[in-house]
């Protein structure tokens, strides 16, 4: 009986301790994100069974996202245009707003340039066609 008890209080005292590594990795990432952001360009991708079809890639810098806390508020044009929650769920940025999520893959191309993508695939006919779109941000 005394081995199971002890089995037990490992076992809780390791996932505890996942939960806790988890949770300072996720405050780590979240504080790269705070500040400023100006999008620099966007780069929309299309494929057909995993060709590229279409790539577009197109100037901004009208686009400004800043993180401040687990808020992040989108301005355009010098004008806030939306506010929304985030969360940082392994190596994607979670945007919610009004019930719904958003899921971007995020990568840190340097400490000052961030790159946010997302994805939809869609299969007809045997064909399966995705559009990719990408946001590259520069810090402010």
């Amino acid at each position: 009986m005394k081995k199971y008890i002890l089995l037990l209080l490992v076992s809780i005292i390791t996932v505890a301790g996942c939960k806790k590594d988890k949770l300072n990795n996720t405050k780590a990432n979240t504080r790269q994100f705070q500040g400023k952001w100006k999008v620099t360009y966007t780069k929309n991708t299309s494929l057909k069974n995993g060709q590229v079809v279409e790539t577009q890639e197109e100037p901004d810098g009208l686009m400004v996202f800043e993180f401040t806390g687990n808020t992040l508020t989108l301005n355009e044009n010098g004008k806030i245009t939306d506010n929304y929650l985030f969360d940082i769920e392994g190596d994607e940025l979670v945007i919610r707003e009004n019930g719904d999520a958003i899921f971007f893959k995020y990568k840190f191309a340097s400490g000052t340039q961030l790159e946010l993508s997302q994805s939809e695939t869609v299969t007809q006919n045997n064909v399966t066609y995705e559009d990719k779109q990408t946001y590259v941000m520069i810090k402010i």
